[in-house]
């Protein structure tokens, strides 16, 4: 029964780095997982798909769909309002949904304005998840999940000021507009970590690194499976190793 099972809700879960976090999780057969997605069909059928990949062993009863459009209020308080009528609670909030498109205006002058181009990114990458752990917090309230109640943001290591200030790989002459989005969730994860310290709450954000995913057109050097294993550490693992921290394979990662 699903009122037995950590209750997860995970956003932008129906491909990617949320599709295989919820597999992984899945497979233990400890949680009952929400699948967020913008469009319910395509939750539904990453639900098909999971049960019928012959790989994994995948319960479909332990798997919900949900709509849920990050950069809709309306959308956002509506997924609330379902969670707290069939379920009461939430116990792990993962703040997965994101995008990364083009960084920079159109040299013919077409498509959106610079402007524009940041807003998209923020209202996704960062006024969404703010405001979607905003709303789902009263729920949050609610759970009794041994070990604290859990809030876990996806980040990037291209959020690090010290790995942007480096010439690497990191240097921040790449990808300015996502990587400020990144830099940016990660002070709003820290606000959670202060506000909610004595509410027995363990906030954090993870690294998935470079994986090949729709999010860079599967341009990504890593295995999806492999980030996906970060996500679920940061949602999942020991308080004292993950809590108030950009966390990756190895552990913290510089600010």
């Amino acid at each position: 029964m699903a009122a037995s099972k950590t209750l997860v809700l995970i956003t932008g879960a129906n491909q990617g780095l949320g599709y295989y976090a919820c597999q992984q999780m899945a497979t233990t057969g400890k949680y009952h997982i929400l699948i967020g997605s913008r469009d319910v069909s395509k939750a539904e059928k990453a639900i098909e798909t999971l049960a019928n990949d012959a790989s994994v062993k995948v319960d479909a009863s332990n798997l919900e769909p949900i709509q849920i459009d990050v950069t809709s209020d309306d959308s956002i308080k509506a997924a609330a309002e379902t969670v707290e009528k069939n379920h009461g609670r939430l116990d792990i909030l993962m703040n997965n949904a994101g995008i990364a498109g083009g960084q920079a205006v159109a040299t013919d002058g077409s498509g959106p304005s610079l402007r524009e181009i940041y807003r998209q990114h923020y209202d996704t990458n960062l006024f969404g998840a703010v405001q979607v752990t905003e709303t789902f917090l009263p729920l949050m309230r609610k759970s009794t999940l041994p070990g604290g109640k859990r809030i876990a943001f996806t980040s990037s290591g291209l959020s690090s000021l010290q790995w942007a200030s480096e010439d690497t790989q990191y240097s921040a002459a790449n990808w300015p507009i996502y990587r400020s989005t990144k830099t940016a969730l990660n002070m709003v994860m820290l606000y959670y970590v202060k506000s909610l310290e004595k509410e027995d709450f363990v906030v954090t954000a993870s690294d998935p690194g470079y994986c090949a995913t729709n999010l860079n057109g599967n341009s990504g050097l890593k295995d999806p499976r492999d980030g996906a294993k970060v996500l679920v550490r940061a949602a999942v693992e020991a308080k004292e190793k993950v809590h108030g921290h950009v966390v990756d394979e190895d552990g913290p990662e510089p600010w």
